[in-house]
This record gives structure tokens, sequence and C-alpha cells, in this order.
């Protein structure tokens, strides 16, 4: 019986939620007997662990513009598609989604795409919005990761969507944390809003001089990020380790994990310190409010609220028990994210 095929298709495999997300699904695939493919349209470079039957497909072009490239993708996406023959096509991200789906017009794939971030706060133009409402009713499915990003479409996109959160494997559990650390993880990049953290963590040292601040990630606004703690006078209390390959064992120790995003699709690095039973202060973006119960699993607050974060903070450090008994039962996320779940509800969407 001949294998079956399955063709990824994203912006690249760098460190990154999505690009996470697509080697644990094309492991999984190819160890249950499937030919996997995966296609990088933005970067090449692969820096996640894959099959070693995996083929990977670098169809970044020769640089320039998106709009300048995007003839040679539609032609390469095609040539592809026709020569492998994929029983499935996956694509991740709406303009990706949109460039495959044009692709693969007429060529009777079954296309499954997922949105990735959250729709009403990505950038997206009027024209990714209406190419979307007109396409995603035609894929085979809609993956979104949270009820928000689902709730910005129609009706016959909705009609044609499903919820599959990302899914969660961590093997590290907090141990004997260390009270004066804090810590985060993510990109150096606007959307996390590491400036907020930093001048919220300023108000708090004030009066927790004992307190350090660890942002692993790295990203275009390291320099302005380390400037703003030098602003602050707080440089020797917050560090920038970069990105770790070992992040887990890095942060098991926190007291406390901050996400200070303004928004999100759905934080991977939030949902693994939750798993973890790290205590967990977010921002109230998509995913983390689906997530977080306030008060009783971690602490929410408003999206850019300096005051609100810096209370939260406080919250935890000042109270030990409360403290312990958010991070325990933020544990028990795993029981809607875990591997095992998330991968059947794939499995469901894709086959």
């Amino acid at each position: 019986m001949e294998k079956k095929r399955i063709v990824f298709i994203l912006g690249s495999m760098r460190k990154g939620g999505a690009e996470r997300v697509i080697s644990i699904l094309s492991r999984d695939f190819a160890g249950r007997g499937w030919n996997t493919d995966i296609c990088t349209l933005l970067f090449d470079g692969v820096e996640y662990e894959l099959d070693s039957s995996t083929v990977v497909h670098e169809l970044s072009g020769c640089g320039g513009s998106r709009i300048r490239r995007l003839p040679y993708w539609l032609k390469s996406i095609r040539k592809l598609v026709k020569k492998e023959n994929p029983d499935v096509v996956v694509s991740f991200a709406a303009r990706i989604n949109i460039i495959t789906m044009i692709a693969c017009m007429g060529l009777h794939r079954k296309i499954v795409v997922s949105e990735r971030n959250d729709p009403s706060m990505d950038g997206r133009s009027r024209i990714v919005d209406i190419l979307t409402e007109m396409l995603y009713p035609k894929a085979s499915t809609v993956v979104f990761q949270t009820r928000r990003a689902m709730n910005y479409f129609g009706e016959k996109v909705r009609k044609n969507g499903c919820i599959i959160p990302n899914p969660i494997n961590v093997a590290v559990t907090s141990l004997s944390p260390d009270k004066n650390k804090i810590v985060t993880v993510g990109s150096l990049k606007a959307q996390k809003n590491h400036m907020l953290l930093l001048d919220a963590f300023s108000d708090v040292v004030k009066k927790h001089s004992e307190l350090v601040l660890t942002i692993y990630g790295e990203g275009s606004l390291r320099d302005q990020i380390q400037n703003r703690a030098n602003e602050l006078g707080i440089a020797n209390k917050v560090f920038l380790p970069g990105k770790s390959s070992t992040v887990h064992e890095d942060i098991k120790d926190a007291s406390v994990f901050v996400l200070s995003s303004d928004y999100e699709g759905l934080s991977n690095a939030l949902l693994e310190a939750m798993m973890m039973g790290l205590p967990c202060i977010s921002t109230d973006c998509a995913g983390s409010d689906e997530y977080i119960e306030d008060g009783v699993n971690g602490l929410l607050t408003p999206v850019g609220d300096k005051k609100a974060l810096a209370s939260a903070i406080e919250k935890f450090v000042e109270n030990d028990e409360f403290r312990k008994k958010c991070g325990e039962e933020a544990k028990k996320v795993s029981k809607l994210v875990g591997l095992d779940c998330t991968l059947a509800k794939w499995r469901s969407a894709i086959e």
C-alpha cells in the first residue's frame, strides 16, 4: 500500500510557535508512516528537530519584497503539489494560507489552513480580510487556536472551523523556586511589549530590591530593551541571555513567569510555564484569557496596564501560599493542551 503524503507550508522553520507546532506534527505523521514535506517561504534554515525522512523545500527565493516574490511562490507551490501529489496540504498563517489556496486552485487537493495570531491585532490589511473570508470556506478545515480568533470571522468561515490549541510537551517541573527570580520567554519584538514589563518591574523593585528579571529570547529590539533597563536604573537586575535550547531547565526555579504581550495567537511559552507549574501572570490577550482563570490558576492584567502588571507581580512576590496554589492549579492545563489530546485533534482535522 502506497504511503500517504502530507505537505506543510509556512514562513520558516526557525525558532517560533508555529514552527514548533509544525515540527511536532511532521514528526507525528512521519512516525505513523506518512511521507512528510515542509515548505518554507520566507526564511531558509531549520532550527527544530525533524524526522530524518522529512524533506524540507526552501522556497524563499532570491530576496526582494514579498510582493515581488509572490509569482515565484505561487508557481513553486503549484509545481511542488503537482509533483508530490500529497493527500493533504497544511498551511500556517493568514497570508501564506491565501498564497497556498490560490496556488492549489484546480488541483483538487485537501487543504487545511490555520490562523496563528490574533487577527484583530496582527496588522493584516483589508485585502487579507477579504481574501480569507472568500477562500477559507473552500478549505477542508480552518484551524484556530482560540475562540477569539474564530469569532473574528464570518459565519461561513466559522462553520468550516475548529479550535485546536498548540500541542505542548514539557518534561520539566517547577522545583525549589528561587523567590527572587522572575522570568519571561519570547522574541524581543514589539508584540511582546517587554518595555511594559521593564516599566512594571522597575516599580516593583523599588519595594523589593532583591528581585531579578531574566528575559529569554532574541530579536530586533534587544538594544532598545537594554537601553530602557539602563534608563530605569535597573540594568543590574535585568538579564538578556538570548535564546536557550534548555529554556525549561533555565526557568524551572523561577518564582514568577510573566507574559506582557499586546497580543498573541496562543502563547506556547505561557502554556509551557503553566504545565511546568510556574505561577503565571499574563496580559489578557487572546488565548491567555481562555486558559488563565484570574486568581485561581494565575493572574490576568489588562493589556498595556503598567500599574496592574506591577500590582500582580507584587501580589505573587508577597504571598507565598497564593503563589504556590496558582502554580499547582496551572499544571491542570495539561488536560487541555497536552500532546496526546491536541495531536488527536490535529489528526482528526487532517485525516
